[in-house]
């Protein structure tokens, strides 16, 4: 059976729709995969090195000393994969005893909290033995499903480069095993207070939901095309009958009607307002025409856009301004408060990690009354130099003419009696170095304190112990000054 041209026509639209759409679900799902598998490879490498440097790398070292001590003197050794065999458990049990061990119990618990308030699924440390090409277990913060300290896998050959010269680390991978199942998994160096690297710091991240995700989010993809080319084909059929059926019929009819009429009364073809006769004239006309507005379209999509741009650009250009104190270049009060807000909501959902310092400038009204509001500018940006060398994990804010605070975090809230000693050690050596200006001699006083769950309902408690300190402090100065 002969088709018509309009027939014909839809159909191929429809093909060409169902085609385009079929292409445009495969590669959908490939870029949705790799976006995704890229996003937890970044996400496995940031939070590996983060646990790095959040462990106590002098306390792993005794415990990984000591597995490693049984662990050469050991005639037998049985792998994780081989558990079945009745002597895994006897391989193990020569290293039970240190469970109990202070330091190993110090690290379970480190990882265990940081465990807990990420994304992680299981952080550990794993020593990389360059000896066998083993990846020895010493700490896992599972609580389930725990890989028991001592126990070992065989390295992939992918990773003996990184156990010959470990200071990078191993890169975020991608597995899928029976075993562990599908993870991402990033293993970053630790070092102790010598700078010597004692072993690797191990995340996995599960990718299980990453399958559900992209199943959902083919199918959204799919119902969304079927509903479009519904519409394209619909739409389709309207305008193939309007625009081209229509017209053909009109123009055949016309020619029918052409001879039957005196030469005078052919008025068929101007009342159409057709202005050939033939078909592809017609559909080259109606296609200039859609190019002629596709074309405007898009210049209008594009300068659009091109102006969207711009205002997001200066929009993130000021607010970044608004949060910088134009004077030392650090965050200012409006930063703190941002970051006080942050702080409260990380409260409610359990952090207890973290601390304030309050920092005041001494003198500054005397240095700007005696040597000017230039050298007493001078005076505050030294002050902010120091308090950043020193805090260098935590963000350092400007909240007032001769004021700071530090939000304590991280290695610097674990560190923070060291640092505020170095930080007042700082400022008397500044006091006694006699090559220094009057107000290049920063004198400050630091108090600080530290989050406590059983009387801490919020930042602004932490704040006002650590500016009781602070002022506590500048008393005690100005008694020995007198």
């Amino acid at each position: 059976m002969k088709l018509s041209l309009g027939r014909k026509i839809v159909f191929s639209i429809i093909f060409i729709a169902m085609l385009l759409s079929g292409v445009c679900i495969a590669v959908s799902s490939t870029v949705f995969r790799k976006i995704m598998d890229r996003e937890y490879l970044i996400t496995a490498d940031s939070m590996a090195a983060t646990l790095a440097v959040s462990i106590d790398g002098d306390k792993l070292q005794n415990i990984t000393d000591k597995v490693m001590e049984l662990y050469r003197l050991s005639d037998l050794k049985v792998t994780n994969s081989e558990w079945e065999n009745p002597n895994y458990e006897t391989y193990i049990a020569q290293y039970d005893s240190l469970t109990e061990d202070e330091d190993y119990i110090t690290i379970r618990e480190q990882l265990r909290k940081i465990q807990d308030v990420s994304e992680i699924d299981c952080a550990y440390t794993v020593y990389g033995n360059p000896e066998d090409m083993t990846m020895i277990y010493i700490v896992d913060g599972a609580y389930e499903d725990v890989a028991p300290i001592g126990s070992f896998d065989m390295a992939e050959k992918e990773y003996y480069p990184h156990l010959n010269n470990p200071k990078d680390g191993i890169p975020a991978v991608i597995t899928s095993t029976p075993e562990y199942g599908f993870l991402a998994t990033a293993c970053s160096p630790i070092y102790n207070s010598k700078g010597e690297i004692v072993c690797f710091a191990a995340v996995d991240i599960s990718m299980n939901d990453v399958n559900t995700k992209e199943n959902q989010f083919i199918f959204i993809l799919s119902a969304m095309l079927l509903l479009l080319v519904f519409i394209i084909c619909t739409i389709s059929i309207i305008y193939v009958r309007k625009k081209i059926v229509t017209p053909i019929n009109m123009l055949s009819e016309a020619s029918k009607q052409y001879g039957q009429k005196p030469l005078k009364e052919h008025h068929e073809f101007s009342t159409l307002k057709i202005h050939t006769g033939d078909e592809l004239e017609i559909l080259l006309n109606s296609m200039v025409k859609m190019e002629q507005d596709i074309d405007n379209y898009i210049q209008s999509l594009t300068q659009t856009k091109e102006q969207l741009n711009s205002a997001r650009q200066k929009a993130d250009d000021m607010q970044e301004l608004a949060h910088m104190d134009s004077m030392t270049g650090i965050r200012n009060r409006l930063a703190y408060d941002k970051e006080i807000i942050k702080v409260d909501n990380e409260i409610k959902e359990g952090l207890t990690s973290f601390g304030i310092a309050m920092i005041d400038l001494n003198f500054l009204k005397h240095i700007n009354d005696t040597y000017g509001h230039e050298h007493g500018n001078e005076a505050i940006i030294s002050l902010s130099r120091l308090i950043c060398n020193i805090f260098k994990h935590s963000p350092v804010f400007r909240i007032g003419g001769d004021e700071f605070a530090v939000v304590l975090k991280n290695d610097d809230f674990d560190r923070i009696k060291t640092l505020s000693s170095d930080f007042n050690q700082h400022l008397e050596q500044i006091a006694l170095d006699t090559s220094l200006q009057p107000w290049e001699k920063i004198s400050a006083a630091f108090g600080y304190a530290l989050f406590d769950a059983k009387t801490d309902h919020c930042a602004e408690d932490v704040f006002k112990r650590a500016d009781y300190h602070m002022y506590e402090r500048k008393k005690a100065m100005k008694a020995v000054r007198r």
